[in-house]
């Protein structure tokens, strides 16, 4: 039989207990990682505020310092309960430090006191954003800090970080026609694993057709066709977004299914061999946060709309 060591405690493990057995009240552990994040997993963050909307007397947190620092976007969507929130803006940087990390693009100072990551973002000026990270001295946090976000003319950071160290951009495939529709590629769609109520896309679908699936896969065959009529049409309106969980770049094309003038929904495509294969539909803010991971959308149907994120 063998049993496991357990790890020698840690220096703040061993305050906590002398101050236990000195009668007093241990310290919150206020530094504990975020489960399932990877950022939050590498660096000791410092303070996030919780509240979903920015009350007026919220204190600014370091979101909120990117957003004021990169070129002015959407970043809470058109529901009044998000304003302030900026939630895609913290998804789009959580999934995009995981990418780095996976890509190891990570970059780490000569001396291995700094490292840093491409944001993807860049300035009004057009200068590139770096999150910028120091060794952290605590031994019961992570291994780094965050230090603040930097454009590429900081003059700490390029101290640390010259053109031949600086963190590359992150990719998210090797093939440039992943991002375009091609029309000459035929599209099957699923219709019953889209209408079935077990995969949870019909809740998805307006509420006039929920009820009524004869309708719907009536409606959702003929907004299929006119997106494909639209995308030849204009090929940016297949816009392209990236799927953390399934690790690869899909399509989403508009449909329309009560009216020519409003996008309900948006239907994931995925390249399948010589075919194309669309499976689940998405609502068109859950859409939006998938496709900004990649880039900011350039289409006239997909624009940040109010619901949760969809990764």
């Amino acid at each position: 039989m063998t049993t496991d060591k357990l790890p020698p405690p840690s220096p703040a493990d061993l305050a906590r207990l002398k101050q236990h057995f000195d009668g007093g009240q241990a310290a919150p552990d206020t530094r504990a990682r975020r489960a399932g994040n990877a950022l939050f997993e590498y660096a000791y963050m410092g303070y996030v505020r919780k509240t979903v909307a920015a009350a007026p007397a919220a204190k600014p947190d370091l979101y909120d310092q990117l957003a004021l620092m990169a070129e002015p976007e959407d970043w809470d969507g058109h529901s009044p309960e998000a304003a302030g929130s900026i939630r895609i803006l913290r998804n789009y940087i959580r999934w995009t430090f995981e990418r780095a990390s996976r890509q190891e693009k990570i970059a780490t100072s000569t001396s291995g006191t700094y490292s840093a990551f491409n944001t993807g973002l860049a300035t009004p000026q057009q200068e590139t954003i770096y999150g910028l990270f120091r060794r952290n001295g605590r031994t019961d946090s992570q291994q780094w800090a965050f230090v603040n976000w930097v454009e590429a003319s900081n003059r700490e950071f390029m101290e640390y970080f010259p053109p031949s160290l600086r963190p590359k951009f992150v990719t998210y495939t090797d093939d440039p026609a992943d991002y375009v529709y091609d029309w000459r590629r035929e599209l099957v769609v699923n219709l019953d694993h889209i209408l079935n109520d077990e995969t949870g896309n019909l809740e998805r679908f307006p509420e006039m057709l929920r009820n009524n699936p004869y309708l719907a896969r009536m409606a959702l065959k003929g907004a299929v066709d006119a997106s494909v009529d639209r995308v030849r049409r204009n090929y940016k309106a297949a816009v392209p977004s990236w799927y953390p969980t399934h690790d690869t770049v899909q399509l989403l094309l508009p449909l329309s299914l009560q009216s020519v003038d409003v996008v309900d929904l948006a239907l994931i495509v995925s390249r399948q061999g010589e075919f194309y294969r669309g499976h689940t539909v998405l609502t068109t803010a859950m859409a939006y946060t998938n496709a900004r991971l990649l880039a900011r959308p350039d289409s006239d149907w997909l624009q940040p709309a109010s619901e949760e994120e969809a990764v």
